[in-house]
């Protein structure tokens, strides 16, 4: 006997790499792959549901860096909070149902149930720091556990292994910024790479040549007028971000690439407690 799963995969404006939704034949749960930098444009969908539950992902090509998982009842705009406070993460994965079938209960159930997977499972960081305990009624254990493996399956799915072990890629962990006239960038250094990636939602300063007029850096201008080419750096209301994790041998180059002119990205780069990426990297 075949045991056959039909899923409906939808990709907005046709983009692998944008919004998708994703549906399985038999259930109303609605779920949506949300790239950071496509937001704005995804809380413009029409006829989404509001009740369910959210993975936040720091993704790396399929592999999970961090992890946090939570509810809501705001739909998509649940995720404008995180996309102030938490520069971590570059994906984030909705699920999403009918009130008539997610109750308060349910729903909250259900977070439980992918809390405590997480902080259990995969190589990755949980950003849950505590798991809930809510009352949950006898009768909805059962839809709340197979709604959880539903979840699973669909994660899989769309190449989010939330079991995946292994210490291939290197994390150190901590985020940067810059502060620089209020661009809105985050990166994250790899020490034994070398490398420093500019994540994905990342504000760039398209105005501001890389280099300078007498000597622009060429291969940085190609770079941004490519990802613009591709849809990958694109418009967010009034500013241009990236919609992918951007790759740099040096520190300085992801600097430039942001903010444009000439910079040292050794001392640009900022924690979150305003320690230098030299300070945190070179001096200690």
């Amino acid at each position: 006997m075949i045991n056959l799963k039909t899923i409906t995969l939808q990709l907005i404006d046709g983009e692998p790499n944008g919004i998708k939704l994703c549906r399985l034949a038999g259930s109303t749960l609605m779920t949506i792959v949300i790239p950071r930098a496509l937001l704005a444009q995804a809380k413009k969908l029409p006829e989404i549901p509001k009740r369910g539950v959210y993975y936040l992902l720091d993704d790396n090509k399929g592999r999970l860096r961090r992890v946090y998982a939570g509810q809501t009842v705001q739909g998509i705009s649940r995720l404008d909070d995180h996309y102030a406070k938490k520069p971590w993460w570059n994906t984030a994965v909705m699920h999403l149902g009918p009130d008539s079938e997610f109750s308060l209960d349910v729903v909250s159930g259900l977070e439980e149930q992918m809390i405590s997977y997480i902080s259990a499972h995969g190589s990755y960081a949980s950003e849950n720091s505590v798991i809930p305990k809510p009352f949950v009624s006898p009768y909805t254990e059962a839809f709340i556990v197979s709604l959880h493996e539903d979840i699973l399956f669909r994660m899989g799915v769309l190449g989010f292994d939330l079991d995946a072990v292994g210490d291939d890629i290197v994390n150190d962990g901590a985020v940067f910024h810059t502060p620089r006239r209020h661009i809105d960038a985050h990166g994250r250094y790899d020490s034994e790479a070398g490398k420093f990636t500019v994540l994905a939602g990342s504000q760039i300063d398209i105005a501001a040549l890389c280099g300078s007029k007498g000597k622009v850096i060429k291969r940085l201008e190609e770079l941004r007028t490519s990802l613009k080419d591709e849809g990958l750096l694109a418009r967010d209301g009034g500013v241009w971000r990236v919609a992918c994790d951007v790759d740099f041998d040096t520190p300085s180059a992801a600097a430039v690439f942001v903010l444009g002119g000439s910079q040292n990205g050794w001392t640009e780069w900022v924690s979150e407690s305003g320690d230098t990426l030299s300070s945190v990297y070179r001096e200690k």
